[in-house]
């Protein structure tokens, strides 16, 4: 059966709305996840990630930190010339600013330094 006129565009229109609908609450959940992030004066505080495989600690530094305050300087400990493309492949090994220090937010971003192992091989 086909819709002709006005039911039609009643059913387009409903389409149209429930779509509108489902982006506003995506916007919606999203806004709080952005706002967490601390800003300048703001202090966070640097968690321990000796033997943590490398995503899960750059992810965690991220979720504490803000994406917009921290950059990372990541070395291969044993300085090969291994690039480091795969950061799930990585273990840290040291790490700089030290475990469990407050690090205040600047209005540059702070530098997160790792040293890296190969996750198999070990620190």
């Amino acid at each position: 059966m086909e819709l002709k006129g006005f039911k039609r565009q009643q059913r387009n229109l409903a389409v149209a709305a429930a779509a509108a609908g489902l982006f506003a609450a995506g916007v919606g959940i999203s806004a709080p996840i952005a706002a967490a992030a601390p800003s300048a004066g703001e202090t966070w505080t640097m968690g321990s990630y000796r033997g943590e495989v490398l995503q899960r600690a750059i992810d965690d530094v991220i979720a504490n930190a803000g994406e917009q305050n921290v950059r990372f300087n990541l070395y291969n400990r044993d300085l090969t010339s291994q690039v480091i493309l795969n950061y799930t492949n990585w273990v840290v090994c040291g790490q700089s600013p030290r475990a469990d220090s407050t690090v205040e937010v600047g209005a540059k971003p702070r530098t997160v330094t790792f040293a890296l192992a190969r996750r198999y091989v070990g620190c």
